[in-house]
């Protein structure tokens, strides 16, 4: 006769059984916990049927803390012909995890007018790795629980938080992290159209990208489509959390030319050679299509190809001529901590020869305390409370040619 509770195997056992994993070890890295969301994320905020995007650095702190800052790329109020306004967001607040990692996040958000409004969200943690004998979390898929507290008209609000190398461990975002080929698709309003365009990135600020576009056929009743080819051209800026932006000449199909801007994160990427490497990009172009009319939004996501060896054929960026140029970091951040590190590393010499550099405040700005002022990247103590802060880069090359850059830091800690 069997014993009935010798055949009772708990559930756990057997997935360990299968798995081929100790019990012990299995009971260890079981649950997410609030030191399994410890890091710097590139989060991507999508309100609706993308009616606006947000592209925003967030740290979490392992201890249920969050701070989250960056740009909202969002419809201009009243406007009539799809006119975008960029505007800054900040939240502040608690998170909190279950076993299963799913958990909740509480903000204190505080709009681009100063006002400030309370935000909630339920998320799912969507994919991990285990490392240290527990789990760490990579992607989190968030959705709000109320409609929008910064776009208007009752949006729904959802987030992907993508896991980045710890920026307080692996240093600042370059130039010369985006170097290399991207593949680029460029999605026009809710799928209206969609581009398909190789980019090469040089690493020094240029950029070249050359593809089609598949968009509707004007005028037609039954939705036939048009495939054009499209190249950019331009030069890209980079700050240290990963955030950035792209000026372009955009060639279109009938010849032609015209200019767009567009602000990016990055998204994800790896530490290589002793330097961060963006493999993932999102960016949000300031205004509307300048290739599909009627006000559309346009959003990319580049992401990073193989190296291929090369004999001539592929984008080619032609040669500039380096000059003693200052170029400040980061252009046009926010923050709530005391301190901030400037940087003046991609600053360049004519001659390639070393630079002095010296980081002021300029007459009339608050004043702040400039620790390494003769550095490439001093850090600066915000003195005066919160306030938009500005610190002026000089470099000089051996023959004495100076170049000046500006930075503003708007600082809205306590």
């Amino acid at each position: 006769m069997f014993n009935v509770r010798s055949l009772f195997v708990p559930t756990a056992s057997i997935m360990v059984c299968f798995l081929g994993v100790s019990a012990s070890y299995a009971q260890n890295t079981l649950c997410y916990t609030l030191e399994s969301l410890q890091g710097s994320y590139g989060v991507v905020v999508t309100y609706g049927a993308n009616a606006a995007l947000g592209l925003q650095p967030e740290f979490l702190d392992g201890k249920g803390n969050l701070t989250r800052t960056g740009i909202n790329n969002q419809p201009t109020l009243g406007s009539s012909t799809g006119d975008r306004t960029i505007a800054n967001v900040t939240s502040t607040g608690k998170y909190t995890v279950n076993c299963d990692g799913t958990g909740t996040i509480d903000r204190v958000v505080t709009r681009a007018d100063g006002t400030t409004a309370i935000a909630s969200d339920d998320f799912l943690i969507t994919s991990a790795i285990v490392k240290d004998g527990r789990f760490v979390a990579t992607t989190i898929v968030d959705a709000q629980r109320d409609p929008s507290v910064i776009v208007p008209g009752g949006i729904f609000v959802t987030r992907i938080h993508t896991l980045r190398p710890n920026d307080q461990t692996t240093g600042c975002f370059t130039m010369d992290s985006l170097q290399g080929s991207y593949t680029v698709v460029v999605n026009y309003g809710a799928n209206i159209a969609l581009g398909l365009q190789p980019e090469l990135l040089d690493g020094k600020g240029n950029l070249t990208r050359t593809g089609i576009n598949n968009q509707p056929t004007a005028g037609s009743a039954t939705g036939a489509r048009t495939v054009a080819n499209v190249t950019s051209t331009g030069t890209y800026t980079v700050n240290c959390n990963g955030t950035g932006t792209i000026t372009r000449i955009v060639t279109r199909p009938d010849g032609s030319k015209t200019t767009a801007s567009d602000d990016f994160l990055i998204t994800n990427a790896i530490v290589k050679d002793g330097r961060l490497l963006a493999t993932s990009i999102v960016d949000a172009q300031r205004d509307p299509s300048v290739i599909v009319p009627g006000g559309i939004f346009v959003i990319r996501t580049h992401a990073l190809m193989p190296t291929i060896p090369t004999t001539g054929t592929g984008p080619v960026i032609p040669p500039t001529q380096t000059q003693t140029a200052a170029i400040a970091g980061p252009k046009n951040a926010t923050v709530t901590s005391r301190s901030i590190q400037l940087d003046g590393s991609q600053s360049t010499s004519a001659d390639g020869k070393p630079l002095t550099y010296l980081w002021t405040v300029p007459q009339g700005a608050p004043s702040a305390a400039i620790l390494g002022a003769a550095t490439a990247t001093p850090t600066v103590q915000f003195a005066q409370g919160r306030a938009r802060y500005t610190f002026q880069l000089t470099v000089t090359d051996s023959v004495g040619k100076s170049s000046t850059d500006i930075v503003t830091v708007d600082y809205q800690g306590y």
